[in-house]
Formats: C-alpha cells, sequence, structure tokens
C-alpha cells in the first residue's frame, strides 16, 4: 500500500486519458516538437520553416478534409503525446473518384498514449484509398490487422550503380562525415575510370534509340495523367493536386535539383518521362518512372543512360511491378528492403487490383519528394 504523500502525488499527476480529433493549424508548433523529439533526437521547440511545411503538407493540400487530413491525440492536459500525419490526395479507384490519404508518420513520446487509437482510426468506415509506402516492420503489423494488403514489389528499393567506388565515397561521406567526401571521391575516380574501362562492354547502359530532352513543369503536368491512365487504382494527378505536389517536391534539396526529362523514340514521339533529384558527382535519387504500357524497358535503358552519361555515380529509386523486367535486365543494379507497403480500402474492385499489383503508388504518389525524410536537422 502507498503512503499517503506518495498517493498524493499520483493523485496530483495530470490525468493521461485524451481523445484523438483532426489536426489544427493550433496543433502545429506541439506536433512540430514532437517530430524533432522523435525524429531528430531534439526536444527543443521546431523552427518556423518545420512549422510552416508541416502545415503546408497536411492542412493545405487542394482535397484537404479532416477525414483525409492528420490526426492527433491529446491528453486532458493539453499535451500532444502522438500524431499521426497525412497527406490527402483523390485516387481513381477501378474508374471512380475516391477521397484518398498518404499516410506518412506515426509518431508517439516514450511511454506516451494514443498511438492505438490513432492506428483504429485509420480503418476503413468510407469508400476511400489509405496506402504508405514506408511502414517500419511494426507500424506494417497494425496495419495488417485493420486489413490493409501490401504491395511487395513497392518494399524494395533499387540501386544502380555506374561508377562503384564513386557511389560508396558518397554512402561513406553521407553516413559518417555530414555528407563531405574528405576527399574520397577524388581517390575513387580514376579507380572507377580503370574499372569503367576494363568492363565497359559489361556495364554499358544502352539508350536504345530513344532520346531524353528537358521537360517543362506544364508539359508534365500535362502528360503524367496519361501515362499512369492504365492502371485500375491511381492518384487522380489533376493540374492543380499534381502542381501542389511537384511545388512541394521542388523545394527539397537536399538530394539534389528537383528535375523532369521527357523520353522520346526515334520517331519523336513522347514514350514517358522521368522525375528526380539531380546531382551529378554524387547520387540520383529516381522519384518516378512513367511511360506508356510496354515502353518501360526502353524508358529505363533511356533513363540510365542519360543519368550515367550525366556524371551520377549512382541511381536509386523504388521498385514498381512493372518496371521490374526492366530494371532485372541492368548490370550492377541491386535490390534491398526499403520500407513495407501497404494499401488499405473497402473497396472489393480495389483489392483486388491491389493484390494483383493493378496499383500506382510511389514518387510523387508517396512522400519521397517529403523534406520530413531528410530535412531539418
Amino acid at each position: 500500500m502507498q503512503a499517503p504523500e506518495q498517493q498524493a502525488a499520483v493523485d496530483a499527476r495530470p490525468p493521461r486519458k485524451g481523445a484523438v480529433r483532426p489536426m489544427t493549424a493550433a496543433d502545429v508548433p506541439a506536433v512540430a516538437r514532437l517530430f524533432m523529439k522523435i525524429y531528430r533526437a531534439s526536444d527543443r521547440p521546431a523552427d518556423l520553416d518545420l512549422q510552416n511545411y508541416l502545415k503546408a503538407i497536411t492542412l493545405e493540400a487542394p482535397s484537404y478534409s479532416e477525414a483525409t487530413g492528420a490526426y492527433i491525440y491529446e491528453q486532458q492536459d493539453g499535451r500532444i503525446p502522438s500524431a499521426m500525419l497525412a497527406v490527402p490526395m483523390r485516387f481513381i479507384a477501378c474508374g471512380t473518384v475516391v477521397p484518398g490519404r498518404l499516410v506518412c508518420t506515426l509518431m508517439t513520446d516514450k511511454e506516451a498514449g494514443g498511438a492505438a487509437q490513432l492506428v483504429l482510426t485509420l480503418r476503413p468506415r468510407r469508400p476511400d484509398i489509405q496506402f504508405s509506402d514506408t511502414a517500419s516492420p511494426t507500424t506494417f503489423n497494425h496495419w495488417q490487422a485493420i486489413g490493409a494488403k501490401p504491395i511487395p514489389a513497392h518494399n524494395l528499393e533499387w540501386t544502380r550503380s555506374f561508377r562503384p567506388l564513386g557511389a560508396l565515397a558518397g554512402r561513406l561521406g553521407d553516413r559518417f562525415f555530414r555528407g563531405r567526401s574528405l576527399g574520397l571521391a577524388t581517390f575513387a575516380r580514376p579507380i572507377d575510370a580503370l574499372l569503367l574501362r576494363r568492363f565497359s562492354e559489361k556495364n554499358a547502359v544502352e539508350h536504345g534509340g530513344a532520346k531524353v530532352t528537358d521537360m517543362s513543369v506544364k508539359a508534365f503536368l500535362e502528360q503524367a495523367p496519361g501515362f499512369i491512365a492504365h492502371y485500375a487504382v491511381r492518384p487522380l494527378w489533376s493540374e492543380e493536386e499534381l502542381g501542389w505536389l511537384v511545388s512541394l517536391a521542388a523545394q527539397n534539396t537536399t538530394h539534389g535539383a528537383f528535375t523532369i526529362r521527357a523520353v522520346e523514340d526515334r520517331a519523336g514521339t513522347l514514350i514517358g518521362c522521368f522525375v528526380y533529384y539531380a546531382a551529378p558527382g554524387r547520387t540520383a535519387h529516381v522519384l518516378n518512372v512513367l511511360s506508356h504500357r510496354g515502353q518501360e524497358i526502353v524508358v529505363l535503358n533511356a533513363m540510365f543512360h542519360y543519368l550515367e552519361s550525366s556524371g551520377h555515380v549512382e541511381a536509386r529509386g523504388r521498385a514498381h511491378p512493372a518496371l521490374m523486367a526492366g530494371l532485372s535486365l541492368q548490370r550492377w543494379l541491386v535490390f534491398r528492403h526499403k520500407a513495407f507497403a501497404v494499401v488499405l480500402t473497402r473497396l472489393p474492385d480495389a483489392n483486388d487490383a491491389v493484390a494483383r499489383g493493378d496499383i500506382f503508388v510511389g514518387g510523387l504518389a508517396s512522400e519521397d519528394w517529403s523534406r520530413l525524410m531528410s530535412d531539418f536537422h
């Protein structure tokens, strides 16, 4: 039995029970601070840059609604120990436009409540699409427990090396020296040149006669929906929504300059495009490779040839079922598990499409473009 003074101390503690509700603009400072504590190991107020960015991606999407936005768990004392960030984006599910939600981050302060209650808000109660491609093993189990379906191919990240030692030097610099190579790249360059001469025939990327050209944002907004139109489940990508995503993606400069390139066949017909962060001398981070059906291999070959010739040491991106045949033909390309990808919907036809891989997500239809993944340190 507790002593009276101990019991009094327990009774004086603020109650831990609370409630889940949609996130509002007034919650942004607390949620931003929670983000810094959980993901950046910094228990201090977040700066205005992070606060404004969080507000933009969670509350200012063209298709925002409370049902498709971020949620927080608020205790009775007003503290917010748990939050689930989300980016609203409309989807086409087997011919029907439905609300969509990209669930980004589920964060919970140590020993705090609310995580389970936030997960339960994901249970499908209306015709919509909810998805994530950055789920950890624990979060993946939570998703499966409420009926989500996995997309196995999207779990993988591919890496295509052009200059292996230069790529290794870059990874070492990023991991141990905060992006500084300390001369490792300079040391690697002549060795890579020797390796390329020795294995040039085995490593060469054939462009297949296709040509890579610049593509304006305006042209991309017009053409991109057509490149994904054959998928049964796909983002709507209206000009307003896709333009909003592109504008946010362009703000992220941690991996290089946001860039869009078109791919034309021998006759000059547009057959695809690719979106990436250009960083000659470093890694090209590819967000999306889009093409007309049946042109995936040609577009991939043209992309890899262009990225190699423009001086990148390697290229990296997320796998997709339609790209697997073309990716598997590449030399010096490896796959590794990145994170779990899941989709949750109560629509039977959409679930069938997910099961057969007839869904488009990733890149601009995921959070690979988000500054929250690599910025605000």
